[in-house]
């Protein structure tokens, strides 16, 4: 057995573990891989803020492990996000999203087409707030993908409606390193306020937090109380 050591990622080639990790595979049925790969490819192509396979594969593992049948999206977009939820809940299992932008919701349209996951996902042509407000009863999973301002005000917004023993998630956490320091005087990014919503979740004790390292930090959040 080795001992136990807290080696941080710079002691590794981390270009060689991104790629590794990446290779390793999804297992997904090929109907699945088919519209994760148009998926994929359009947000590339479009260079789209995505969340990525990787990060992707996470959302579904903490989803499933939870046995989450009812996720709300506060931002949606095309639906990436939506592909791996919709694989966790499982037949007859909801995802509901929200997002504002026409051509997103006609991206959808395109590339999910009449696949099986689809009567899955609901994604309402509205405000994530809004969106949120005009729904019922409690969710399993509630994941965060807005502006980074709005993050707090997310959090406040979503735990009344989030289960004990569910998980709100919330992508862009490290902020590309941003969330480490203090904004400067003229950084508009929302960066304060993301650092806040980071303190917040670890400290509140109706809370149990951690950030993974994984895309651009993925915290996940555990509705202990």
């Amino acid at each position: 057995m080795s001992p136990p050591t807290n080696a941080p990622l710079s002691r590794y080639v981390v270009d060689d573990v991104e790629r590794y990790l990446r290779s390793l595979p999804a297992d997904l049925p090929p109907t699945d891989a088919a519209l994760h790969d148009a998926l994929m490819h359009s947000a590339l192509e479009r260079g789209f803020p995505w969340v990525g396979a990787h990060s992707g594969r996470w959302l579904e593992l903490l989803t499933r492990m939870i046995g989450g049948r009812r996720v709300f999206e506060l931002g949606s977009g095309f639906g990436y996000s939506a592909f791996w939820f919709a694989r966790a809940v499982g037949e007859g299992g909801q995802v509901l999203g929200s997002e504002k932008d026409a051509w997103e919701h006609e991206h959808f349209d395109r590339l999910w087409g009449d696949h099986a996951l689809r009567g899955r996902v609901s994604i309402a042509h509205d405000g994530a707030f809004e969106a949120l407000a005009a729904t019922t009863g409690a969710f399993d999973v509630v994941f965060c993908d807005i502006g980074k301002a709005d993050y707090p005000r997310a959090l406040d917004l979503a735990l009344p409606r989030l289960r004990v023993g569910g998980l709100f998630l919330a992508d862009n956490t490290l902020w590309g390193g941003r969330a480490t320091k203090p904004a400067a005087p003229d950084d508009d990014s929302g960066t304060d306020a993301l650092r806040a919503f980071n303190e917040r979740i670890h400290a509140d004790p109706r809370l149990q937090s951690l950030i993974l390292p994984v895309g651009d930090g993925l915290s996940v959040t555990l509705r202990v109380a």
